[in-house]
This record gives C-alpha cells, sequence and structure tokens, in this order.
C-alpha cells in the first residue's frame, strides 16, 4: 500500500479549494486517505467503482480528483477524460501499482497533474494534494483579481463618458496608479448628455455620476485634476 513516514513538513496549507474526490478499489487504502485528508479539513468524496465516479463528477464539482488507473468498470484515464470534459479547471492525479514509462506518459498526455507509483509514502502524496491545491487557489486569485479589473475598467468608462472630446485629452495627467490617464480611455462611443448633444442629464442621473466619479476619486483611480473636469463637465451637461 504505502510506506509509513512522519507527518509532512512545511506543505502549503490551501484555505481556499479543497474539495477532493478519492477513487480506488483498495477499499482499505481509500478509507486511510480519506481519514488522512479529512483531518486536514478537505471535504473528502471516495468512491471504488469507474462508472460511478464519473456520474460523481457530473453532479458535484471537484477541485481535485485521485484516482487508480485499473478499476472496474471505468479506468483512472477514462475518469481523467470525463471529469476534465465536464469541468476542465478539475486537476487529477492519477496513482497506480503497474507503472511504466508508456502509463506515464500516456497520463501526462490526457492532462494528469500528477503521476504516482504504488507503494508511495504518505508524504509524497500530500505533498502533491497540496501543491494541487495550491496551483487551485492561484487560479481563482487570478480569476478574481480579473473579475476586479473588469470592474475597475467600467467604472473607468465613465470618466471617459464624462470627459468627452471637447477635453483636451493631452491636458489630463496620466494617474500613475491605473499606469494609464483617463485620455487614453476616450473613444466615440460617448452618450449624447454626456457630449452635450440630445436631452440633459437628469438631476437623478447626476447625482449618480457624481457619487460614481467620487468614488473613483476616493480608490486613486482618477486624479484630483480628472475629477474637477468630471465634475465640471456633469454640471455643464445638467443645464
Amino acid at each position: 500500500m504505502f510506506q509509513d513516514t512522519p507527518q509532512v513538513q512545511d506543505c502549503v496549507q490551501v484555505k481556499m479549494a479543497r474539495k477532493l474526490f478519492i477513487v480506488d478499489d483498495d477499499k482499505d487504502l481509500l478509507s486511510i486517505l480519506a481519514d488522512v485528508f479529512s483531518e486536514e479539513d478537505y471535504s473528502v468524496d471516495t468512491c471504488s467503482d469507474g462508472l460511478e465516479a464519473i456520474e460523481r463528477c457530473r453532479t458535484k464539482a471537484y477541485d481535485l480528483i485521485i484516482t487508480d488507473i485499473m478499476l472496474p468498470g471505468a479506468s483512472g484515464i477514462e475518469i481523467l477524460r470525463e471529469a476534465k470534459k465536464i469541468r476542465p479547471e478539475t486537476l487529477v492525479i492519477l496513482i497506480t501499482g503497474f507503472a511504466s514509462l508508456e502509463t506515464a506518459i500516456n497520463a501526462i498526455r490526457e492532462g494528469a497533474y500528477d503521476y504516482i507509483t504504488k507503494p508511495f509514502k504518505l508524504e509524497q502524496i500530500k505533498i502533491a494534494v497540496n501543491n494541487a491545491m495550491d496551483k487551485i487557489s492561484l487560479i481563482k486569485e487570478n480569476r478574481k483579481l480579473l473579475s476586479l479589473l473588469k470592474r475597475a475598467y467600467e467604472e473607468l468608462r465613465l470618466v471617459k463618458q464624462i470627459l468627452g472630446t471637447s477635453s483636451s485629452p493631452d491636458s489630463i495627467p496620466a494617474n500613475p496608479l491605473v499606469g494609464k490617464s483617463a485620455r487614453t480611455l476616450i473613444s466615440d462611443d460617448l452618450t449624447p448628455h454626456l457630449l452635450g448633444g440630445g436631452k440633459s442629464a437628469s438631476s437623478e442621473s447626476f447625482v449618480s455620476d457624481l457619487e460614481r466619479i467620487s468614488l473613483l476619486r476616493d480608490k486613486g483611480l482618477i486624479t484630483a485634476r480628472e475629477f474637477e473636469i468630471c465634475k465640471a463637465r456633469l454640471f455643464q451637461n445638467l443645464r
């Protein structure tokens, strides 16, 4: 099964993604691994049949799957393929007692995160799992950051709309916190009331826009001068 060793030291403790699915027809190994990772605050599901494992993947999202290659019903490689089709971001660690170079190469080609041969040390699988979870955490943090950047971009579009083409773009200083000045955001898709054409802005939209540019200033996304230009533009369109 595996060789017993002291508890892992200095492994990265991942706090975010902790949904773990372990698949093996060795009931003793399955029970031990489930106990080990449950004690480390992972949410652990187990299964001993390949087809059942694939069905579980269709009904529940797992961050990480540990699966033996040789299983009844469906192989670990088939579980890997189906799991990636259902949820591409899921990571899969394959384990096997019948190691070969060909099997290892095939596992990597199919998208396995790691490949571990039996018998393995408890330390080895714990490090592999923690490293995988660390990667998952990083991916999630990057997605969160991307979402925040998209939101910031949408907020900065307000600056572009308010400034309009009548303001001199070259006179607006760059904001070092953003890396670009609001002047770089000016384009043709400006709303009529902000450009001075069509109907004037309503008092409700004026208050809303003023609050938004004040928030941008407070966050450091626009400079004080950019804020004053935007505010003056709002007052002009209110008349």
